[in-house]
Formats: C-alpha cells, sequence, structure tokens
C-alpha cells in the first residue's frame, strides 16, 4: 500500500515539475514523503485494524494493551498482556519482555502508542507494531474483545483451617496475597483475571486474600511483600512470585505445574 502511494506522489511530482510551481511542489513532496515512510522508522509500523490482526498471527509476537486496567476489564484483544502506560513503572515492567521479539500494542484511540513506540525504540525494542485508531478502530471493523471472568470474590478473613481446605479445592490454586491499597496489587488484577478465563476449564482456580483482613494467616506464611502469588498443585506449594509478573511469565509457571 505504501509503495503504490510513494508512485502516485513521484508520478504528480514529475507532472508539476513541468510548471512553474517547482520549489512549492518538491517542499510538498518531501514533507508527504517524509510522513509517509516515518510510520516504518526504525522497525516501528502502525497498522489498520487488518493488518495488525495479520501480525498478531505470525510466532513471537508480543501482544500488549497499554490501556489502564480499568479499560482493559472492560475487554481486551485476545491474548494480551495489560502493562499500564501510565504507570510510573510501565517501561521497567515492559522491558521483562524479549526486545529481540516483534512487540505489538494497542490503547484506546492511539494516542498512547505514539508515545510509548518512542520510549520502547529507545529502550531497544527491534520491532514495534502499534494499532492505527486503537480498539475505537478495532471494534468499528468489527473484530470483538475478551470479556475477563474476575478471579473469584476477595476473601477478606479467612482461618488456616479453611485456608488448607481452600488450596484443595481445584486441581491447582493459586493464592494472591493483596491489599486495596497496594499499587502493584491493582495493575496485576486484570492480568490475574485474564488467566482466570484462560484457565478456567483446565481446573486452575485463582483466589484473592486482603492481608490486612487476614493478619494471623498472613503473618503465619509469612507474607512479607505483596502482591504475592502462591501456587498450589494437590494442597502442596510448588512455586511463588513476588510483586508485578506479567502475563506469560505467570502462565509459564502454571504450564510448568499443570
Amino acid at each position: 500500500m505504501i509503495v503504490k502511494s510513494l508512485k502516485n506522489y513521484i508520478t504528480i511530482f514529475k507532472y508539476f515539475q513541468k510548471t512553474k510551481m517547482k520549489s512549492v511542489l518538491a517542499y510538498l513532496f518531501i514533507t508527504v514523503l517524509i510522513g509517509i515512510t516515518g510510520c516504518m522508522a526504525d522497525g516501528q509500523e502502525t497498522l489498520s485494524p487488518k493488518d495488525f490482526k495479520a501480525k498478531l498471527a505470525l510466532p513471537e509476537v508480543q501482544l500488549v494493551d497499554i490501556r489502564t486496567p480499568v479499560e482493559y476489564d472492560l475487554g481486551y484483544i485476545e491474548g494480551a498482556d495489560n502493562i499500564d502506560f501510565y504507570n510510573i513503572a510501565f517501561i521497567a515492567n515492559i522491558s521483562k519482555l524479549d526486545k529481540e521479539k516483534p512487540l505489538a500494542i494497542y490503547c484506546k484511540s492511539g494516542g498512547r502508542t505514539k508515545e510509548a513506540m518512542k520510549q520502547l525504540a529507545k529502550e531497544g525494542f527491534k520491532t514495534i507494531y502499534a494499532l492505527a485508531g486503537g480498539l475505537l478502530a478495532w471494534e468499528k471493523t468489527g473484530y470483538t474483545l475478551v470479556i475477563p471472568k474476575p478471579v473469584e470474590q476477595v476473601i477478606t478473613t479467612i482461618t488456616k483451617t479453611e485456608f488448607d481446605k481452600l488450596i484443595t479445592s481445584e486441581k491447582m490454586v493459586i493464592i494472591d496475597f493483596s491489599a486495596v491499597w497496594c499499587g502493584p496489587c491493582k495493575m496485576l488484577k486484570p492480568v490475574l483475571d485474564k488467566i482466570s478465563t484462560d484457565y478456567a476449564a483446565k481446573g486452575v482456580k485463582i483466589i484473592t486474600i486482603d492481608v490486612d483482613g487476614s493478619k494471623a494467616l498472613s503473618n503465619e506464611l509469612r507474607v512479607n511483600e505483596i502482591p504475592l502469588l502462591l501456587f498450589y498443585k494437590d494442597g502442596k506449594q510448588v512455586e511463588q512470585m513476588i510483586g508485578f509478573n506479567p502475563e506469560e511469565i505467570i502462565k509459564q509457571s502454571i504450564e510448568k505445574h499443570l
């Protein structure tokens, strides 16, 4: 499409070269040319919903929704991680992804992706795809979104006896120790909601426990940092994760123990 457009502009430019408007049109031609090729500079491409969707079918493409967790909870493109562009830890969190693999990003209307692409290029991401027009354009084209299934209701108070029964209630149970005042916990929530949706049929249950409401249990399990994810298989702890982790990292741990 870009090559065809360039050919058209070259044809028009050659025509006007024969007129007295050479200097003006030369300036306009160069300006348009820069605008057209700029969207592909340094491995960055801003794509239509159709082309963006086609890129997602390619192997190794990492898809990231850079909207806020609240926006993400309303629906996202299938397979997308949520890493909030407005969060102060945005670069630190997204840098956990593989910079050598293609990165596809989107927001609501495209504004945030423009700024994000600049930052991500500086951080060393080799190939970046952005969705032109964001989810507004995506849905207008007729493509659907995944509506996440929330994790189990937050448990504010739980005893050790109740906890021991809880961790054997499914093939794999992931306990999310959290708090309402915890910023990283809020970031992690949409990620866990999505994983809960993806793995519900595989016998994986995710349950959030409020550390302030269950202080006795938190102390007994030595919960010193949050968010804290404890992975239980058949009632036995097999892994733990401290802090915010991208969806892909958490899924790798789940797959390892399933």
